[in-house]
């Protein structure tokens, strides 16, 4: 599936090799092509599964090229704990 600049009906998913029960905080966070970084408040989607959940809004993906995205939770005890990073192609409309 491609991925466009612009896009916004796309909902962003990764799993995070363990249950997620006790969640205080969880984000996807990523770096854009110019290296700029940021963070979206997600969703635990599939708490058994591990799988955190963010649905993208206009204005979101605003560059095309090279993204990372990846993983950070926080429990209710404090205990934080991140993702492996993926790197995800956005391609400009009509590529």
């Amino acid at each position: 599936m491609n991925i466009y600049a612009g896009q916004s009906s796309l909902r962003v998913s990764a799993r995070t090799g363990t249950a997620l029960s006790d969640v205080a905080v969880c984000e996807i966070r990523f770096e854009k092509p110019d290296g700029s970084r940021g963070a979206w408040t997600a969703f635990v989607s599939n708490a058994e599964r591990g799988i955190v959940s963010y649905d993208v809004v206009e204005g979101d993906l605003d560059q095309a090229g090279w993204w990372r995205f990846w993983v950070f939770v926080t429990f209710t005890d404090e205990r934080s704990a991140f993702g492996d990073a993926a790197r995800i192609y956005v391609r400009e409309e009509g590529w």
